[in-house]
């Protein structure tokens, strides 16, 4: 953790209105990340954490961190956002319980009632994704390792290795350091379910035989983890 300690806050005095504070702007900024924090760690039973999507702020060798924050109630009741990529402690957060974000996420809201009541009509259907979004998916994981390769480069490794693992290998060894293992993780998942729409047997071929893996048994493609959570995962879901 940072040797110069997270911020302590505390929030009542300025998040106990139904509104968070208009101005100055850094105040504002302030009050919305807290508020966030609280909302996301406020309903957690003390010693455990979160992974929000509230960014990381540092800054690494003149770049941003792209580390996403964590938050945990500690077994004073008070809340850590902390980002477990580059070790940041921003804020150390008491008193939080008679803000509004206390109790969690507000009630979800139900948008097609909303647009029926101001005479919208019904919403249109939801944007089917495309390439381009898988794309999007691997160039976050990319930078969360550290890696420069774009999603080409990783498309033509796939296209000349045998297995995922080789592909991993190739990025983990342009890295100038060991990637973190929170990253890497990250970065799996996206891998394999690239590897397997690129990579798959067409319906018209000779279908290839499996041997059978077992649930518990290391997984093939070389992740080092067990086949149940790994590749078995993404077969019973396709």
């Amino acid at each position: 953790m940072s040797t110069q300690g997270p911020i302590t806050v505390n929030p009542a005095h300025w998040l106990d209105d139904d509104f968070i504070p208009a101005g100055p702007p850094a105040l504002r900024a302030q009050a919305l990340r807290v508020a966030q924090a609280i909302e996301a760690g406020g309903p957690l039973a003390r010693g455990l954490s979160r992974e929000t999507l509230i960014p990381c702020t540092k800054r690494l060798d003149g770049a941003p961190c792209p580390g996403l924050m964590v938050v945990i109630k500690q077994r004073d009741d008070a809340i850590l956002l902390f980002c477990p990529l580059c070790t940041n402690d921003e804020y150390l957060i008491y008193e939080w319980e008679s803000t509004l974000w206390a109790n969690g996420p507000m009630e979800p809201i139900d948008i097609s009632a909303v647009a029926a009541e101001q005479g919208l009509g019904p919403l249109g259907p939801g944007r089917t994704p495309t390439p381009d979004d898988r794309d999007e998916l691997l160039t976050r994981a990319l930078t969360l390792v550290g890696s420069r390769w774009t999603p080409a480069e990783v498309r033509r490794s796939m296209a000349t290795a045998n297995t995922p693992s080789q592909v991993i290998e190739a990025i983990v060894n342009s890295l100038p350091i060991p990637p973190p293992i929170a990253s890497l993780e990250r970065l799996l998942p996206v891998l394999i379910d690239l590897w397997n729409d690129t990579r798959a047997t067409p319906a018209t071929a000779t279908p290839r035989k499996r041997t059978k893996v077992g649930a518990n048994q290391p997984c093939p493609c070389g992740s080092g983890k067990k086949y149940k959570r790994c590749c078995m995962l993404h077969e019973t879901t396709h």
